[in-house]
């Protein structure tokens, strides 16, 4: 699955400038993983991704972290103290030929030349796609509070159904609201280019949180319910929808039309505990919902997820197991499929990542290089291409600029 450097994407030929830390890091590793020429740029002490465990058995320094290995695989890699002024010439060298511009500005990490108000960076050219991604976007009176992944994912309105309704919210590892918004930011830089003959370049003022808050029924629910019966541990659906506790783990049922409950009968070898016929219409298993529940558990707590899976799928069930992330990891399916593919480096050994999750005709994925040890690329950035000389790039250095 890994292809060498001379391999072509649809965005082969577009060139990406990211700016953009945690908050864009998937936005730009989609963009880079479809072919196009990403240049992440970070300080010269590492992006703080970097000190980002899990780490790799055995190696210290910047290139220790899986997670930056996995969200900056197909990029090159520069350093660039962008707060400072002195950043602004070299930036804009840098803008000059950047078709795509990420960025996820802060007070706290300030961007020279970034204009909030109009979300444009002054060394960016003019026909040039701007994505800026932050916690709340460029307006309103949260524009500059700061946020983490948890922040996003309590305010965003995940954390009102994660945990039980006695116990405290959880919240999911990783940064799962932020990579959310990355896949709608690459989602929104292809529409612009697309555009981009038409139309010029655009600005693309992307909030996490306007993200996180319209999405998994959340708008729905509240128009049904408005704010009441909002528990963490509340469902969809009547038994046997849920989640069931089977011998090796839980398993999920989502039985919302009337022939799922034959299905569900079907795959529990039509148990004599649930042969009532009235069972069949969902308002009288609503009715009886506690004491199903309790048929429910103890009818599935006997079984494997696997037979489950295998008999409720062929009756027509949608069903499956919950896996943790372990488990998914060494499940049949995914490998079958290549979702996870190897890419080595040097002195560092190999990493596996979860990156072949879409397949084509041509191919429109590839997996290029490893992530970007860091500064790894300045030579051929600031000298190669820009033109700068050996000796001036080792006095920036020196400067802490890069």
């Amino acid at each position: 699955m890994t292809g060498a450097d001379t391999d072509r994407g649809p965005l082969d030929g577009v060139r990406v400038l990211d700016l953009s830390s945690a908050l864009g890091a998937y936005c730009t590793r989609l963009l880079a993983d479809l072919g196009a020429e990403v240049v992440k740029v970070e300080p010269p002490s590492g992006d703080p991704m970097r000190r980002r465990p899990p780490l790799r058995d055995g190696i210290t320094g910047p290139e220790a972290s899986l997670v930056f290995a996995s969200y900056h695989a197909n990029k090159r890699g520069i350093t660039l103290h962008t707060g400072r002024s002195e950043a602004m010439d070299l930036l804009a060298e840098l803008g000059r030929t950047a078709d795509v511009v990420v960025l996820a500005p802060s007070r706290r990490a300030p961007l020279t030349g970034f204009d909030a108000d109009s979300g444009l960076p002054r060394w960016a050219r003019g026909d040039a796609v701007v994505c800026v991604i932050t916690p709340f976007g460029l307006t309103g009176p949260w524009r500059d509070f700061r946020a983490t992944p948890l922040i996003s994912f309590a305010l965003g309105g995940g954390m009102h159904r994660v945990g039980t309704v006695e116990g405290p919210p959880v919240a999911v590892p990783g940064q799962a609201q932020w990579d959310e918004a990355g896949i709608h930011g690459a989602l929104a830089v292809l529409a612009a280019l697309e555009a981009r003959p038409r139309h010029g370049g655009q600005v693309i003022d992307l909030s996490v949180h306007e993200v996180a808050a319209g999405k998994d029924f959340l708008v729905e629910r509240y128009d049904v319910e408005a704010m009441f019966g909002w528990g963490r541990a509340a469902g969809v659906g009547f038994p046997p929808t849920g989640t069931w506790q089977c011998l090796d783990g839980p398993f999920e049922v989502a039985s919302h039309q009337l022939h799922h409950w034959d299905a569900f009968l079907t795959m529990l070898d039509h148990p004599e505990e649930l042969s009532e016929p009235s069972l069949a219409d969902p308002l009288v298993r609503r009715d009886l919902f506690d004491g199903l529940i309790t048929i429910i558990e103890r009818l599935m707590a006997t079984r494997s997820r696997e037979e489950l899976f295998e008999k409720g799928q062929r009756a027509g069930l949608p069903c499956c197991p919950r896996y943790t992330p372990a488990e998914f990891l060494h499940d049949a399916q995914p490998r079958a499929r290549g979702l996870f593919v190897t890419t080595a480096k040097e002195g560092l050994g190999t990493v596996t990542l979860p990156w072949g999750f879409m397949k084509s005709t041509p191919g429109m994925l590839t997996l290029r290089r490893p992530a970007p040890g860091l500064g790894e690329h300045n030579t051929d950035v600031f000298v190669r291409e820009l033109g700068h000389g050996a000796g001036e790039l080792r006095s920036w250095e020196s400067q802490g600029l890069v």
